[in-house]
Order: C-alpha cells, then sequence, then structure tokens
C-alpha cells in the first residue's frame, strides 16, 4: 500500500487501544438542512440508516447531531453536521466499507455539503474526510484490546453462561452434565 500523505488521514491519533475515532464537524447547505435534520429526528421510527450501520461489525458508536450554535447566542451562517464514530479498524478500511457498501447512505446525510466529493471511489472521500476530520480533545476505551467483535462475543458468552445457569437449578447430575456439555459446544463458537 502506498504512503499516506498527513493530509490524506484525519488529524490526531484519536486513538485507544484498537478502537479509532473520527470526528468531523461539516456545514450544511441551507436548503438541505430540514432533510437532513428530518432524517435524524425520524431515525428511531424507521431503521433505515441504523440497520445499514449496524451491519458492520466493527462499529463500537456511531453519533449524528446538526445544530446551528456553538455557543449560546453564537449563530453561525450555516447549519453543521457533526458526526462521530469508533471503530475498531484501519479507518482508510472504515471509510472503503462506507463507500462501496452503502454510499446511498453516505449521499444523503452528506450530499448536499460542500464540496463532497461522492462515494464511489473512495478516494476523493477520504481526502474530503481527513480535510474536514477534528482531533478529538479526549477519547477513552473501557477495553482498549477488545474489538467489537470480542465484545459482541463476550455479551454472548455471558448470556449463554446465564441461561445455563437458569436451566441447573432443578436438574440432575445426568441432566447437568449433559446441559453443561451443550453450553461448552455453544460456547466454542465465542472464544
Amino acid at each position: 500500500m502506498s504512503a499516506v500523505l498527513d493530509s490524506e488521514r484525519p488529524r490526531g491519533r484519536n486513538t485507544s487501544g484498537r478502537a479509532r475515532c473520527l470526528t468531523m464537524l461539516t456545514p450544511i447547505r441551507p436548503f438541505w438542512t430540514p432533510v437532513v435534520w428530518l432524517i435524524m429526528r425520524s431515525a428511531r421510527y424507521h431503521t433505515y440508516f441504523r440497520d445499514h450501520s449496524l451491519q458492520f461489525k466493527f462499529i463500537y458508536y456511531v453519533r449524528w447531531a446538526v445544530f446551528r450554535e456553538f455557543s449560546a447566542g453564537e449563530k453561525k451562517r450555516y447549519s453543521y453536521l457533526f458526526f462521530e464514530s469508533n471503530f475498531d479498524i484501519p479507518w482508510r478500511q472504515y471509510i472503503d466499507a462506507f463507500a462501496y457498501v452503502i454510499p446511498k447512505d453516505i449521499r444523503v446525510i452528506w450530499g448536499r455539503g460542500f464540496s463532497f466529493p461522492g462515494p464511489p471511489p473512495a478516494e476523493p472521500l477520504k481526502r474530503w474526510i481527513a480535510m474536514n476530520s477534528l482531533e478529538g480533545g479526549h477519547y477513552h476505551s473501557a477495553y482498549p484490546q477488545a474489538s467489537v467483535k470480542m465484545t459482541l462475543a463476550a455479551f454472548e458468552a455471558h448470556d449463554r453462561l446465564l441461561r445455563l445457569k437458569r436451566e441447573a437449578a432443578g436438574l440432575s447430575p445426568e441432566q447437568f452434565r449433559k446441559a453443561f456439555d451443550a453450553a461448552v459446544a455453544d460456547l466454542q463458537r465465542h472464544l
């Protein structure tokens, strides 16, 4: 892979163990602001964008917000789209995934922003993101060496052990042995 120029990567380190953070603040064209705002406000009722983002098993967290004031009484010329995401793969691969798997989603959210290059291809989008990214003021990861997949597997293993605990209460030793062996077989998928 070719060397990446400093101007082609997000600002700052924004990392904690495996986790990486991408924070962006981009102006929205005035006539597009109500559309983006409506999409954000209605997302709990239609799961289109949420489900598309959740298909990627390398994302810890994604947050979007639209605002016009940076501090009380300070109005800007444009509304701004704030985007923050935490993920566990290199940022270039993260952008590739969005650019090639869900390019329509990217165009709907940022498509009417200034100088937005649109995906695909991903390289112009990466340059645009690097140009608009911000360094986080504080970044923390509770389990810096755990990937999203590892974390999800731990939750599933925990649930399986709780199920075994509930089942074990009224079992004979032979029945418990069968239930235990079944639980161990299930847990192998999560180790």
